[in-house]
This record gives C-alpha cells, sequence and structure tokens, in this order.
C-alpha cells in the first residue's frame, strides 16, 4: 500500500472568494517518492479528525507570514501579509498530528508554523535578528541554491547531506526561540535556522524550498524518499 500523504493549501482571494491552491511541485516531489498526495483545505477544528484519518503522512508547505499574535507579539512594520485562519488551522493540525505521531515535514512557512505549534515564536523579519543577516530572499532561479547550510550530526539531513548542502531561499522570517521539543538541525552561516526536529516526535522542518530544487537534484528529492519511506517502516 501506498502511503497516503495530506498536503495543505495555500489560499487567495480571487473574484471576491478564497481559492485554495498548491505549487505543483510538492505534489509531484511526493509522487516522486511513491506517496499519494491529498491535499487538504481549510476546514473546522472537529474536522481536522477526519481528515488525519485519512493520511499516514502530512506536509506543511510554503506560503504567507504568521500572525505574530498566535506567538505573543504584536505585528511590527516589516510583518508581511498573513491569513489568521490558515495559521489557526495549521496550528491544530500539527498539533493533532504530534498527538497521534503522524510523521509531519513543515516546509519553509510550514517550518514556522510547527514551531509556533509547540510554543516557538519568530523574527517578523531578519533585520529584526540581534545578527547581520544575508539576503534569504534570493534572486536567482527557484532550482538553483543560493547559500550553504550546516547540518548537525546524527539529523535527519545528515544521512543524506551529511555536514553540509547548498539551498535555495526563500523568506523573510525566521525562528527565534524554538517551540517545546524541538532543536537546531542546520543553520547558515548568519546562524539562521534551517531545519529543525523533534526530539522525540516524528515531526521535521526545513526552512528552504527542496520540491522546487528536487527534480534537478536528486539529494533533494532524497528528502522527500526518506520521509515518505520512514512512515510506519
Amino acid at each position: 500500500m501506498k502511503k497516503r500523504i495530506g498536503i495543505t493549501c495555500s489560499e487567495e482571494l480571487k473574484n471576491d472568494k478564497y481559492i485554495f491552491f498548491i505549487n505543483q511541485d510538492y505534489v509531484e516531489a511526493i509522487k516522486k517518492a511513491g506517496g499519494v498526495p491529498i491535499l487538504l483545505p481549510i476546514v473546522s477544528s472537529q474536522d481536522i479528525e477526519e481528515q488525519l484519518a485519512m493520511i499516514d503522512g502530512l506536509m506543511v508547505i510554503g506560503g504567507c507570514d504568521v500572525n505574530p499574535l498566535l506567538y505573543n507579539q504584536n505585528p511590527l512594520p516589516l510583518l508581511g501579509e498573513t491569513d489568521y485562519p490558515r495559521d489557526r488551522y495549521e496550528i491544530s493540525l500539527i498539533q493533532k498530528a504530534s498527538q497521534k505521531k503522524i510523521p509531519t515535514l513543515g516546509i519553509c512557512r510550514g517550518m514556522q508554523v510547527m514551531n509556533v505549534a509547540f510554543g516557538g515564536t519568530l523574527f517578523q523579519d531578519l533585520s529584526y535578528t540581534p545578527q547581520k543577516t544575508f539576503l534569504h530572499m534570493q534572486k536567482e532561479r527557484r532550482e538553483c541554491a543560493s547559500h550553504l547550510i550546516h547540518i548537525r550530526e546524527e539529523s535527519f539531513l545528515y544521512s543524506i547531506f551529511k555536514e553540509k548542502a547548498y539551498a535555495n531561499s526563500f523568506h523573510h522570517q525566521a525562528i527565534d526561540q524554538l517551540g517545546e521539543g524541538l532543536q537546531t538541525i542546520a543553520f547558515s552561516e548568519d546562524q539562521v535556522i534551517e531545519a529543525i526536529e523533534h526530539e522525540f516526535l516524528p515531526m521535521w522542518g526545513i526552512q528552504f524550498h527542496p520540491e522546487s530544487m528536487s527534480a534537478s537534484d536528486q539529494k533533494m528529492q532524497e528528502i522527500f524518499n526518506k520521509f515518505v519511506k520512514n512512515i510506519n517502516a
């Protein structure tokens, strides 16, 4: 039986109605890994249990900024567009998935939401970090890398890349305080957190976008292969 991977959706207002959509790269990466993608639109809190009952693994994708009210901050001037209903849905989805120990992979915003779901906080913009950071919203093709990341041993990513990898970058927010049970497993040379994993739950987060690189970079595809293969292995 192929593993069923639930994938969250982005949403945007179009012609006075919100539409759900997803970058096809996420779907293709899961299909190439041998999984069956199942798109998960926003539903009520009660129906999240029904969604989770249909899937073996969960992937939370990128998108807009996370509303700072959800990590007890007021909005700062460089905060981007937010989506409070999506935030609340994905936080609840991640928390319920963690209770059921459903393997979960967060990508870019998905990693940030995961951190908030476990009680962590974010920098609303990289300019608010105490250190000087370089450009993390790259001006290069999505499938191309823009900077180096360093990977810690005995981590989800180390078994694929060893101690370093070249990653792409499309974000202006970043993790500040880690959520409960989460640990850093990769960071860029300006000390921005690039990947996390939970200490004992099957939950991982990646700040870069491997789905955009996976068609031409087998190691990036291996992230999805490993994620799907390890579900109920």
